[in-house]
């Protein structure tokens, strides 16, 4: 996938992201959800849908003899 500012611009996601880009102030903590709404917007164009993340499973418990003590 490669976003193309001639291309793109007309998709609403894409245009957040471009303009997010071209923002010399930006703030990079924000990238996740912009590149992640341009990529579920880019797949959906493409005809694919983004597979839902399985839950993860629960930790077994710890059985205690393997938990080291500390002093004190």
């Amino acid at each position: 996938m490669q976003l193309c500012p001639a291309c793109d611009a007309r998709r609403p996601a894409a245009r957040a992201f471009i303009q997010w880009y071209r923002d010399p102030d930006r703030d990079p903590t924000a990238l996740p959800q912009p590149f992640e709404e341009w990529e579920t917007e880019t797949v959906h164009a493409h005809g694919w849908v983004r597979a839902l993340q399985p839950e993860a499973l629960p930790s077994p418990p710890v059985h205690l003899r393997l938990v080291t003590r500390r002093p004190g």
